[in-house]
């Protein structure tokens, strides 16, 4: 198992946080049944066309050892959905996790209204196919 020290840089209350981590890939299983969950606005937002934006959802909790994997098809005439953001930033996947953002790119300039559905997430159980090294914070 090849390990490396890398930085883990998040936001905590709106500041850059750097963590300095001892990680290493590893191999995990995903399974063939999953759930969706919606991504839900939480916010009204201004958008224009090719404009990438921060916009606010209603929390997704994510249980430890699930990935959520974005789904392929436009649900928002304004936006589509390029990835999302979880409470504390970074975490590993065996925590517990709680989406609270979605980063969108506009297709269309116009008005995201809170409640709007932006996307939905297909989320997928996985298990590790070998042990996974545990991230160590060294300062």
């Amino acid at each position: 198992m090849k390990k490396e020290v890398i930085q883990v840089v998040s936001r905590n209350n709106g500041e850059l946080v750097s963590k300095r981590v001892e990680a290493a890939p590893y191999e995990f299983t995903i399974a063939t049944r999953a759930k969706w969950e919606m991504v839900i606005a939480d916010e009204d937002m201004d958008i224009r066309a090719g404009e990438f934006k921060k916009i606010n959802v209603k929390d997704i909790q994510l249980d430890p050892d699930m990935v959520a994997i974005p789904c392929t098809f436009s649900h928002h005439a304004l936006v589509s959905l390029i990835k999302v953001g979880a409470k504390g930033g970074a975490r590993p996947v065996d925590s517990e996790r709680i989406i609270n953002a979605a980063y969108v790119l506009g297709q269309e300039t116009g008005k995201v209204n809170e409640g709007d559905l932006l996307a939905v997430l297909n989320v997928f159980p996985i298990m590790f196919t070998r042990e996974a090294l545990t991230p160590q914070t060294f300062k």
